[in-house]
């Protein structure tokens, strides 16, 4: 506002400012505090539903661990039906898939970790679940479904892992030379957090030496 203006002209230019835009005004106060009103309920809404499928989630856990399938499927269902927006279904789907493994059941766990790798897009998820489908098909006698299962190209920070696996199953198959170069691929990847190195050294160590290199230690000039 012009700062030459007499105050009786900066009122009466105040008026006529406001007589020409105070429904603007209005309606923005209204608009916004409509919105933060909206915001406010969008915000409780989600917290009351995460809250709701965090207690199914715990009843599903509380079955599984007393071996109830039928109440832990059930469980496993209203999550599906009412909150599949939230990560508790992917976790009921690994509990739920425990709770088979648990009881022999390798066909309706694979199910389960097959749903959680089509379906997750978290991809820290699909990795873990893959590497326990692959144990799970393992289990299964279905090795090559297995291998194929742990495709390297999705293995990211799960290499190491990847790698500690496919010797495992390659090792069922009696394919020794191969599982030797898997699990020493594993071990020359990043492994903090990912593989147990002692245990797959071990795992190494327990099929000797590869063709062609020696298993007699030097001992020195004679």
């Amino acid at each position: 506002m012009d700062d030459y203006l007499s105050e009786k002209e900066q009122i009466q230019a105040i008026r006529n400012w406001w007589k020409e835009n105070g429904a603007f005004v209005i309606a923005g106060l209204v608009l916004g505090i409509s919105g933060l009103t909206g915001w406010n309920f969008w915000q409780n809404y989600k917290l009351e539903r995460a809250e709701a499928a965090g207690a199914v989630y715990s009843e599903l856990v509380a079955a599984a661990d007393r071996l109830d399938l039928d109440l832990a499927s059930a469980s496993l269902e209203t999550l599906q039906s009412d909150y599949s927006s939230t990560p508790y279904l992917a976790q009921g789907r690994l509990m739920l898939a425990k709770l088979h493994v648990s009881r022999g059941d390798f066909p309706a766990a694979a199910d389960q970790f097959e749903t959680i790798v089509s379906q997750t897009d978290d991809p820290e998820l699909e990795q873990i679940a893959r590497i326990r489908l692959a144990r799970t098909l393992l289990a299964a006698d279905e090795s090559t479904r297995a291998l194929e299962v742990l495709d390297l190209s999705r293995a990211g920070a799960f290499g190491p892992r990847f790698h500690e696996v496919r010797g495992d199953i390659l090792l069922s198959r009696g394919e020794t030379v191969a599982a030797r170069e898997e699990y020493t691929r594993a071990l020359e990847g990043p492994q903090d957090g990912v593989i147990d190195r002692q245990a797959v050294q071990l795992k190494l160590d327990s099929l000797g030496a590869a063709a062609g290199e020696s298993q007699v230690e030097p001992t020195g000039d004679a």
